[in-house]
C-alpha cells in the first residue's frame, strides 16, 4: 500500500503524455512576458522588426522612419545603426546573408498616397552601410506586401500600389539575389495588402490584410482566406480553414512547427487585437494562444532561440505609436556575431591578346555576403578590354567564388587596364589588367 500513491503517479504521468498534455503545456510555455526592457528607442508602428546576427534591429514606419533603432539583447541596450536613405514604410524586411534586405516597401510616408519604392536596398549592420540595389520593375512596384525567402530567392506576394487608395493586388513575384535577375510569376488567388507571408515547409503562407482604400474604405474588407503557394508543385491553393479572425497588420511567425497569427487590427474604431491565434501544420487546426498584453498592429514578430518578440506597432486602429516589447514563451534568444567577410582578388591579370580568361573572386574569412554594386574596366587603355557579362547588383554569398569573364581585344599591342570592382556600397578593389 506504501507504493500506491507513487504508482497513481506514474499511471498520470504516461496518461498524460498519451494524451499530449504535456506536449502542449511542457514543450511550449503559453504565455507573454512583458520585458520592461531598456526603452531607448523610437516608438513607431508600420515599421520592421528582425534579427541581424546578434542583434534585433527596428526601423522604418510612421515615426522618424529613417532611424535604425538597433537593439543588444545581452546587454538589454539599445543603440543607433546607420540612417536610412528613405521613409520606409508597410513592409516585411527580411535578414539573409548578413544584409537586412527591404523590397516592397513604401518610400514616402505621405497617408493616404504613399509612393512604392523603385528600388531594392540592403542595410549591412557591420559597417552600419545602407546600399541601393537594383531597380524594382516599374510595373511590379507596391508596398505593404508580403516578402519571404525560400532556397536563396526573395518571394514577394500582394502589396498596394497606391498606398491607401485602392492599388491592392495579387502580384506574385521572384527575385534572385544570386543572378539579380526578376521574375514575375503566377498571381495569388486572393489580391491583399497590410500583411506578411511566411514559409514552412517547402509552403509559402499569406495570412491576413485587406483592400485598402477600394469599395469598403481605408480598413475593410478584411481578407479571411489562407493563400498557400507549393514550391513543390508551382501552383496555388487556399488552406481548407480561413484565419478564424481576420485582421489587417498583424505579425506572423513559425514557432514550434505552428504558424502564429500575432495581434493587428480589425475594421471598427477602437484597440488594436492583442489576440494570437496559430495554425498546427501537422494536424491542420487553428488554436487560440495566450493574448499579448498589449495591443498592436503594424510591426513583425522576431523568432529567435526558443521565442517569439514583438516591440512596437500601434496600440489602436490606425494611428497610434508604443514600445513595449515582450517575449512569447521564454526569454532565450539565440543569434551570432556578423563578421564582414573579405573580398579576395587577385593583383593583376594577364589576358592574352585576343583571347578571353576569367578572373577569379572570393568571398572570405567572415559570415556574410559581399554585395557587388558594380564591376568596370577603366583606365587608359580600358577600351582594349571588355567583360563578356554584367556583373552588378550580384549577391556573392559567403564562402563562395566569382569568375569574371574578360576578353583583349587587341591582336598584337601590349596594353594596360585595371577592373574596379565596388562592393558592400562603398568599398573597392583593383585588379590590373595587362595585355601580352
Amino acid at each position: 500500500m506504501a507504493y500506491y500513491p507513487l504508482r497513481l503517479f506514474l499511471f498520470l504521468i504516461v496518461a498524460l503524455f498519451c494524451c499530449g498534455y504535456f506536449n502542449t503545456v511542457f514543450a511550449q510555455d503559453n504565455r507573454w512576458i512583458d520585458l520592461d526592457e531598456n526603452e531607448n528607442y523610437t516608438a513607431r508602428h508600420e515599421c520592421s522588426f528582425v534579427q541581424a546576427g546578434n542583434s534585433f534591429i527596428m526601423f522604418g514606419g510612421r515615426e522618424q522612419a529613417q532611424q535604425l533603432d538597433v537593439y543588444d539583447y545581452k546587454t538589454n541596450t539599445w543603440s543607433l545603426g546607420g540612417s536610412a536613405p528613405k521613409e520606409f514604410n508597410h513592409f516585411q524586411a527580411t535578414f539573409y546573408e548578413g544584409f537586412v534586405w527591404v523590397i516592397g516597401s513604401f518610400k514616402t510616408n505621405t497617408f493616404p498616397n504613399e509612393i512604392p519604392a523603385d528600388y531594392i536596398w540592403l542595410y549591412f549592420p557591420p559597417t552600419k552601410t545602407w546600399i541601393k540595389g537594383p531597380v524594382i520593375p516599374e510595373n511590379r512596384r507596391r508596398g505593404g506586401a508580403g516578402l519571404a525567402l525560400h532556397n536563396d530567392k526573395f518571394y514577394l506576394v500582394g502589396g498596394n500600389t497606391k498606398g491607401h487608395n485602392g492599388g491592392y493586388v495579387n502580384w506574385f513575384d521572384v527575385y534572385d539575389p544570386i543572378t539579380n535577375t526578376w521574375t514575375v510569376l503566377d498571381n495569388a488567388p486572393n489580391a491583399r495588402d497590410h500583411f506578411s507571408c511566411i514559409v514552412a515547409e517547402d509552403k509559402l503562407y499569406a495570412l491576413g490584410g485587406r483592400h485598402s482604400g477600394g469599395e469598403g474604405g481605408i480598413f475593410k474588407p478584411l481578407i479571411a482566406p489562407v493563400d498557400v503557394y507549393d514550391f513543390n508543385t508551382n501552383s496555388w491553393a487556399n488552406l481548407n480553414h480561413p484565419l478564424p479572425t481576420p485582421r489587417a497588420a498583424p505579425c506572423v511567425a513559425l514557432f514550434n512547427n505552428e504558424l502564429f497569427v500575432i495581434g493587428g487590427e480589425g475594421e471598427n474604431k477602437g484597440p488594436a487585437y492583442k489576440l494570437v491565434e496559430a495554425y498546427n501544420l501537422k494536424t491542420e487546426t487553428w488554436s487560440q494562444k495566450a493574448d499579448m498584453h498589449y495591443p498592436r498592429h503594424g510591426t513583425q514578430a522576431i523568432v529567435s532561440g526558443k521565442s517569439i518578440y514583438v516591440a512596437g506597432g500601434s496600440p489602436t486602429r490606425g494611428g497610434g505609436r508604443q514600445l513595449n516589447m515582450e517575449v512569447y514563451n521564454t526569454n532565450q534568444p539565440k543569434g551570432y556575431k556578423l563578421k564582414a567577410s573579405k573580398l579576395h582578388t587577385p593583383k593583376k591579370v594577364h589576358v592574352a591578346p585576343n583571347k578571353s580568361t576569367f578572373v577569379r573572386i572570393a568571398n572570405q574569412k567572415g559570415n556574410t555576403g559581399v554585395f557587388i554594386n558594380s564591376i568596370s574596366i577603366t583606365g587608359q587603355h580600358k577600351d582594349s578590354f571588355i567583360l563578356k557579362e554584367s556583373y552588378n547588383n550580384l549577391l556573392l554569398k559567403s564562402g563562395e567564388t566569382l569568375e569574371i569573364a574578360v576578353k583583349n581585344l587587341e591582336t598584337a599591342t601590349t596594353k594596360q587596364a585595371e577592373i574596379i570592382i565596388t562592393f558592400n556600397g562603398f568599398e573597392k578593389k583593383t585588379i590590373m589588367l595587362l595585355s601580352n
